[in-house]
């Protein structure tokens, strides 16, 4: 008996590593890079005032990123942090849901808020005892469907599957771009925040229509 179970055993195993071989693979595309250095500088009420230089250690951490960090203020005099990563390579699109925490955020408080269909993950957070509105999400990118029906097949059902999604992790497999916004949590600063994501969203969309959708 115990040698018939065995021999199952070894069977199943056998086909698994066939499977393994005959079977197309599951290969997700690269990330595209988004010119993210063409974000206006104007964009409804808000205007650029400030950038700031990646460091070197960033640089060599992520070295095929592009990173456009800047600050904004409004009309009203409201200011909040902006960043904007894309990458060739999907290791060097970091997740705040990471970094942060890495550098000392806590988090305080945890949503998922869906504008239009995106995703965005809406948190509170603080360090040194300040605290911030922090919302980050992933844009769709536009990616070259692959022409072997079956990996198709497995690629969409990858994307829709359930628990494709967590707000601390890429939302969209094929993301080529994380986008960060950061201000201080103060009187209005939900209504700032909900303002700019909501004024940025044209923008970003030009930036991605400009790659184009290519192995």
């Amino acid at each position: 008996m115990q040698a018939a179970r065995t021999g199952i055993a070894l069977a199943f195993f056998a086909a698994a590593i066939a499977a393994t071989y005959a079977l197309p693979r599951l290969d997700l595309p690269h990330p595209r890079r988004i010119p993210v250095e063409d974000f206006p500088r104007q964009i409804g009420e808000w205007r650029a005032i400030a950038d700031n230089e990646t460091s070197e250690d960033v640089r060599k951490a992520l070295p095929t990123a592009t990173i456009v960090d800047r600050h904004y203020r409004d009309n009203r005099g409201r200011v909040i942090n902006v960043v904007l990563v894309t990458a060739t390579e999907m290791r060097d699109i970091h997740s705040p849901a990471v970094c942060l925490p890495g550098s000392g955020w806590k988090t305080d408080k945890d949503e998922l808020v869906v504008q239009d269909g995106q995703k965005i993950t809406a948190r509170i957070m603080s360090v040194r005892k300040e605290r911030y509105h922090v919302w980050f999400w992933y844009p769709p990118v536009p990616y070259p469907e692959p022409k072997n029906p079956l990996v198709r097949a497995m690629y969409k059902w990858r994307l829709t599957a359930p628990g494709t999604y967590r707000p601390d992790t890429i939302a969209d497999l094929s993301s080529s771009l994380m986008v960060r916004v950061i201000t201080p949590d103060v009187d209005g600063s939900d209504e700032a925040v909900r303002d700019f994501v909501e004024k940025s969203k044209a923008p970003l969309a030009e930036l991605i229509a400009r790659v184009p959708v290519s192995k």
